[in-house]
């Protein structure tokens, strides 16, 4: 059996040779120089060129880029300058007109006190003077047009009064106190259809004014519709159920219509208010004739 033993003998000692000559020849590898190897320097040369040459080539491009880019920056920063240069000249300007405008408020306001002190003295030339001085500073101010035009319409100057709250539209529609007064007007020249479409214009803008409905019954009457008339009285009343003028005008228009329960609810409502009134005794003969 022990020549069974002689294959592994030898491969000990195989093993030992090998590993002998690696010790003695370890240091040595290890201390190549690879550098001084002639594959190395020749790769070290070539990387040494190739940066050069990207060197060069950057230079030359960054000169060609700097030649050609130089009037665009010029340019560039004449306009950063120019604008620079008109931003603020634009917020001068903007202080200037802004301290203007605070200037004209004052003076507007100033002016608008002594329009309405010369009213007050019926000096209506001097009105109408100051209320002019407030247009020509502000053109587009509604409310001077508007007291404009209640200055003609209280002077019976008709023909401005048109034309100035007709002004005030165009400035804002929206406006229910110039269409009531443009019916006014309408009223005065006799033109009561167009008294009309203003007072039921101005009436949609606010259904609140109990005269406005008085009013245009008065202009339904004349235009000889009471059943319109009675409709207007009505909604007048909803809003001043204990005002005389309406009431009166209400009884005598439900007389008119032979409406005797209308005419008895206004009796009755005049009655509570003041049962001294000395037409009460005329009214109640009225409504037993129906």
């Amino acid at each position: 059996m022990w020549y069974n033993l002689i294959p592994l003998l030898l491969i000990l000692v195989c093993g030992s040779v090998i590993i002998y000559i690696i010790k003695r020849k370890l240091p040595a590898v290890a201390n190549v120089d690879l550098t001084n190897l002639p594959q190395e320097k020749e790769k070290r040369v070539k990387q040494r060129i190739i940066t050069n040459r990207l060197k060069r080539n950057f230079g030359r491009w960054w000169l060609w880029l700097r030649k050609i880019g130089q009037p665009i920056f010029s340019k560039i920063r004449e306009w950063a300058v120019g604008l620079y240069g008109r931003l603020l000249a634009a917020r001068e300007k903007l202080a200037r007109e802004t301290t203007k405008v605070e200037e004209n408020v004052s003076e507007i306001d100033e002016l608008f006190l002594a329009a309405e002190e010369a009213k007050k003295k019926e000096d209506y030339n001097e009105a109408e003077r100051l209320y002019i001085h407030i247009i020509s500073l502000d053109s587009k101010s509604a409310a001077a047009f508007k007291m404009l035009g209640q200055l003609y319409l209280e002077a019976g100057k008709l023909t401005e009064a048109k034309e100035t709250l007709e002004h005030v539209l165009k400035l804002t529609a929206e406006d229910a106190e110039v269409y009531e007064k443009l019916a006014t007007v309408s009223r005065q020249n006799n033109e009561l259809e167009r008294a009309r479409e203003y007072y039921t214009q101005s009436l949609k803008l606010n259904n609140t004014n109990g005269q406005n409905y008085f009013n245009l019954a008065e202009v339904h009457e004349a235009l000889n519709k009471p059943k319109e008339a009675a409709k207007c009285l009505k909604e007048a009343l909803k809003i001043e159920p204990k005002n005389p003028k309406y009431l009166d005008a209400m009884f005598n228009l439900s007389i008119l219509n032979k409406d005797k329960a209308e005419a008895l609810d206004a009796y009755k409502a005049l009655k509570e208010i003041n049962p001294e009134n000395g037409k009460l005794g005329e009214m109640k003969k009225q409504i037993d004739e129906l």
